[in-house]
Formats: C-alpha cells, structure tokens, sequence
C-alpha cells in the first residue's frame, strides 16, 4: 500500500488534497512522480526530505521545476507481495465504516429488463462490492415505481389482449405482455397483478446476472403511508412552497436549480418527484452515504434532487452520490437492435445472459466509464482467444493455477517468506500488483469501477509478458517466482470477484 501512504504524506505536507501520483516520463529515474510542490507552491525540496523519512522511498531526485521523482525501495514492494500472500482478501481492503444505500436498476415493472439495465446493474452492483471490500456496510436497494399513467397503460395493454382487442398506441406490446396476459386471471386489478409478475422477472434476470438486493421499496407505500404528503408538508413548513397555475411548486431555483418543480400537479396529482423526495428523505434516515445508479436520461432529475436535498439540510451530514451511464449499442453484425419497450423490438437481458454468459456480460459492461457510450460487441463476447478480454483475463488465472498443477504443487504450500529475494526482472510486475489499493480507492473516490477491468487487462498482459520472458519452473529463483506468480492469481482473482466475473482454474 505504498502509493497510499505516498500520498497521504504528500497530502500532509502540502495541505492539498486528491494529490495525483504519475509514472515518470522515459529518460527519468523513478517509480512515482509528482508536482505536488508545484501546485502548492513550496520549496520541493522539504517536500523530498519529508518523503525520504518513508520507509518504503529508497530515494528522491527533483525533477525540474516542482517535480518530485520517487524511487521505490525493494524490500517495501517485498513485503507488498508478502501482505497479498498473507491475507489475499483483505489485501487493499478497509476496516469497519458507515452505511451506504445503492439504489440501483429500479426499471419500472412495465417491461423485461434490457441490456441497458445490465450496465446499470454491473455499475452499481460492482461499485457495492467495491464498497463492501472497503469496509461499508453495504444495502442494495431496489425502487419499484408502481404508480401512475405508464401502470394503468400496462393493465389497459394486458386486459385489451386478453379479451383480443388492440392494444391502445401508447400501450406496450410484445411477445412478453402476451405471456403475462395468458397467465393473468381476467378480474382484480391487472395493472398490479402483471406489475408483480414482471418485478419476480426482474429479480430473477438480475440474481442470474450476479446482483442481489437487500431490500425492495414500493412508491405506492410511501403514497399509501402519507409520507410524500408529510414531505410536503415540511416543506411548507420551511417557506419551500408556492402556489402557481393551481399546482404546488418547490422552489427549488432557491438551491441551485435552473427552475422551481411541481410537486402536486393542478389535478391533485403527484408529481414523481414528489414521490421521490420522500423516498430519499426516508433513505437519508437509514443510511450515511447514498448512492444512485440511474440513466443518463435521467440528467434532468439531479440538481432537483440535490435542491432538496441542502433544503432539508441532508447535503451538510449525508453524502449523494449520482452516478449516471450512458446508453449501450448492442449490435448484431452491422445493425443496431432498437430497444423501444412498448414497441416490443427489444433485446431483453435474458438473451444477452443465454448468448454470451455473465462473466463476458458484466465485464464488457465495465469496459468503458459509466458517462461513455459502450458498444457491445456480441461476437467478440463469445469469442475464446485473446482478443477477448474476459477470457485473456480469466486465461491469466487458469494459468497460473496449470503451473501450480505441472508443478505438483498447491498454492498452499507457497508462504509468504517465499517472496524473500524477488529481484530485478520482478520489479515492474511486484508494482503494478502493489498499486490495487490505491486503484480501489480512485474506483471509490471517482464511483468508476470500469477502472477494474483496464486494471484486469494490464495485469494479465503483465503476467503473460513476464511469464513469457522469465524462467519460473526450474530457475535459481523457482520458490521466488512462484510466490510472485501466487500473488498475481490472487490479486486477479480478487478484482474479478469486485465486477461479478468467475476465475476459472481450468479453461
């Protein structure tokens, strides 16, 4: 954990915070750079001299003007290879923290769930496990909007096909309302009834995707408890309402918001983001940290939701994370598959799970930041070479455990003593394996966990090179090399299980 304890002194020193820590340019001495000195102003040198107490710095060089160069020594990144062996679990983890509340998926029950929920789920279930290593007690929750126009057309949509009409034009259609309807009986309330069908099918889409919930919240419950009118109400309370073309509005244009918000629409109705602000004022009781994993469609909806969340003071003691993605291009050779969900023309998730599986699923749904477009590639998915990255990764692990096997060794016969000697030719590879903890700390400060998947590429492309060029089995430094190669396994097998991805011993 070095670059860790790197930067919290750097950030000691020079009072900045989120300092960066860079590889330096070719033609310079160096593991770490970094220009801490020069963003804050101070003379460079007592920024050296203070980084040079460190144990684990072997030495300093100034590096032009506020550049500060970082020579690793070698018994640190010894006992870096030594922790892994040691407690390869807990290995970049944390201690003990406050609550975390994901809220994640939330697709209205109107329909299957699509390949863009799949990336919501990856994003955010991956992040809760990121989250969980770092010691938070982690909730994952799931938001079921069961009120409103789009409801009452899924129960218009089910009974018009029961009794062989036309579905309304703004109703939903498919093969899959069809099959609710058959298995609807004709009376009671349809709309609900068909909505609970659909939620059972979302729950068991997701537990086969890798992603399971703490808990489930209905909308219509906090209608139902009064508790979006007691929201309201306080508001009223506090000055944070007003009255205009017969409907209540929130001021929220007072809290940063570019225009004030219905909450109670002229008809009595409630808006949903009424409904919403209940809901976060009941989460913000129950947990420290909120996190929502929403659509990039839903841009709109944020600074309206952090308006009321200073209003009521949550912004001064909790902290609101928002993470939004993009949409994902799913293609089929050259074509783009459309997705409309009432038209029925959609690529459920389901099928996507049955053609390529959830390893390659969840992984090419990390593969680009959440606020990028992702295209995914269908065939490359399923494609057994090195050109698929889950399967060069997952390659990597099932690897190094044939060695292990050819060796007729266990992995438990290695200890973590055996790192004891590692030398020159494992220095790059001993760093870029001792840089996980501070790479789980950026997937947490930054809510990026697609950073995991470039970090899985860069390790198997180290590992293959090394193995490639370095004799392990048979070698002076065969107990040595052994170990390293068990800390690579380990730290691989740890960052797939962070995005949901197996690691096979057997490919």
């Amino acid at each position: 954990m070095y670059e860790i304890k790197i930067k919290e002194k750097i950030e000691q020193i020079t009072s900045l915070e989120d300092i960066k820590l860079t590889t330096p340019p070719p033609g310079f001495s160096g593991d770490l750079s970094s220009n801490a000195a020069l963003a804050a102003g101070i003379n460079p040198r007592k920024l050296a001299e203070a980084l040079n107490e460190l144990d684990e710095v072997e030495k300093t060089e100034i590096a032009g003007p506020g550049f500060i160069n970082i020579t690793l020594g070698k018994e640190a990144l010894e006992e870096e290879i030594k922790e892994i062996l040691s407690s390869p679990a807990l290995y970049g983890g944390g201690t003990k923290k406050g609550k975390v509340l994901f809220e994640m998926v939330s697709s209205n029950p109107t329909g299957p769930l699509h390949i863009g929920h799949g990336r919501g789920a990856a994003i955010g279930d991956s992040l809760a496990r990121i989250f969980e290593k770092l010691g938070y007690d982690v909730c994952r929750e799931y938001y079921v909007n069961d009120t409103g126009n789009q409801m009452q057309l899924l129960g218009e949509s089910v009974k018009c096909i029961q009794q062989g009409q036309e579905v309304p034009e703004d109703g939903y259609r498919g093969d899959y309302i069809k099959e609710i309807a058959s298995g609807l009986r004709s009376s009671g309330d349809l709309s609900k009834a068909a909505g609970e069908k659909i939620l059972r099918m979302h729950f068991e889409t997701l537990k086969n995707f890798g992603v399971e919930y703490s808990s489930t919240v209905y909308e219509s419950d906090f209608i139902r408890a009064k508790k979006v009118e007691d929201v309201i109400e306080k508001m009223k309370n506090k000055g944070l309402t007003l009255e205009k073309d017969g409907a209540l509005w929130f001021k929220s244009s007072q809290f940063n918001d570019d225009a004030d918000r219905v909450l109670v629409k002229n008809d009595g109705e409630f808006t949903y983001f009424a409904s919403d602000c209940a809901y976060h004022s009941d989460k913000a009781q129950r947990a420290d940290h909120l996190v929502n994993i929403w659509g990039a469609d839903h841009h709109g909806y944020i600074e309206r939701l952090r308006a009321f969340f200073k209003s009521f003071g949550y912004a001064e003691k909790k902290r609101l994370d928002i993470v939004l993605y993009q949409l994902v291009d799913l293609k089929r050779g050259n074509e783009k598959v459309s997705m409309s969900t009432r038209a029925g023309q959609f690529v459920t998730l389901d099928e996507v799970l049955d053609e390529v599986g959830k390893d390659a699923a969840r992984f090419f749904m990390l593969m680009r930041s959440s606020d990028s477009p992702l295209e995914f590639d269908l065939e490359l998915a399923k494609e057994e070479s090195s050109k698929n990255p889950v399967y060069y990764v997952q390659y990597s692990h099932a690897r190094i455990c044939s060695i292990f096997r050819k060796k007729g060794i266990s992995f438990e016969d290695v200890k973590p003593s055996d790192a004891q000697g590692l030398g020159d030719e494992e220095r790059e590879i001993v760093k870029f394996l001792a840089h996980y903890p501070f790479l789980l700390q950026k997937c947490f400060q930054l809510d990026a966990p697609h950073l995991l998947t470039d970090y899985l590429r860069q390790s198997a492309s180290t590992f293959h090179k090394y193995y490639d060029t370095v004799k392990v089995i048979g070698s002076e430094k065969e107990r040595q090399r052994l170990a390293l190669l068990k800390a690579v396994k380990e730290i691989i097998k740890d960052a797939l299980g962070l995005i949901g991805v197996s690691a096979p011993e057997r490919m």
